[in-house]
């Protein structure tokens, strides 16, 4: 496992040192499109977002770039391999295939970190936004991680299967953009309950703002089902992606685009 982990690490730095413009570009594009969203808004009201709004806004905006690319970096990762035609050679790795995406996902989090709280720190310049920094929100933050790595196994499993998965990925991350800054655990009524459970996401936020924002935090229940949320959407990914595992070797299209 270690060795993955080295070879993950260097293959990681190795995509810094040589595609730099990629990085950049992307902090560019992540911090066009939240002042688009902003100076847009604020456009359409003829008044400015500020207060608990724009903080939400701003943490949810950051949350989401980290989300997308820890749920959509395993399918494109896989589509990628499959075009290549280099997915078979990963399968046939000493280690499990959950093991090599998810250590992936772990590289694909540590290479964002730097440029995601770059952009963070321009969105607060450019918004004014203000939070009550606390290192309680590492938590919520991590588990936000974990449960988007869950969501990422259930897209790379259809991937093995289907292949060409990139619209769907689209959909499924623009679909996370509106569960994330939406304000869903606001919702009244049986229709708000049932979406607050079910869909993803909702709890680990809603945890996340309580941390940053002045007063006494979330609630123990909050918490708990922060937690249990987060192993549902996780196990449930990681069972999907070994049953996708085993159906794609048995059918003989690992190798297949």
């Amino acid at each position: 496992m270690s060795s993955l982990l080295v070879a993950e690490w260097r293959r990681m730095l190795i995509d810094l040192v040589r595609y730099p413009l990629e990085t950049v570009s992307m902090m560019v594009v992540m911090f066009a499109v939240f002042a688009a969203m902003f100076f847009g808004a604020h456009y359409l009201t003829a008044a400015p977002i500020s207060g608990p709004s724009l903080s939400g806004v701003v943490i949810g905006y950051t949350v989401w770039t980290l989300v997308m690319n820890a749920s959509g970096f395993m399918g494109y990762s896989i589509q990628n391999e499959t075009q290549n035609g280099t997915l078979e050679q990963v399968m046939l790795a000493p280690w499990r295939t959950a093991q090599i995406f998810l250590v992936r996902g772990m590289m694909d989090i540590l290479e964002m970190l730097l440029p995601v709280l770059a952009v963070l720190a321009a969105l607060i310049a450019l918004s004014g936004a203000r939070f009550d920094w606390r290192p309680l929100a590492l938590v919520p933050a991590a588990m936000t991680i974990v449960t988007s790595w869950g969501i990422g196994l259930i897209m790379a499993a259809l991937a093995l299967v289907f292949k060409r998965m990139a619209q769907m990925q689209l959909m499924v991350q623009f679909a996370l953009l509106f569960v994330i800054i939406a304000p869903v655990a606001s919702i009244s009524g049986l229709f708000g309950q049932v979406l607050g459970v079910l869909a993803p996401l909702t709890v680990q936020v809603a945890v996340l703002h309580a941390a940053l924002a002045a007063g006494p935090g979330a609630s123990a229940a909050l918490w708990w089902e922060s937690a249990a949320d987060m192993v549902v959407w996780f196990v449930g990914g990681l069972w999907l992606f070994r049953a996708a595992d085993r159906l794609a070797r048995r059918r003989g299209i690992i190798g297949h685009y």
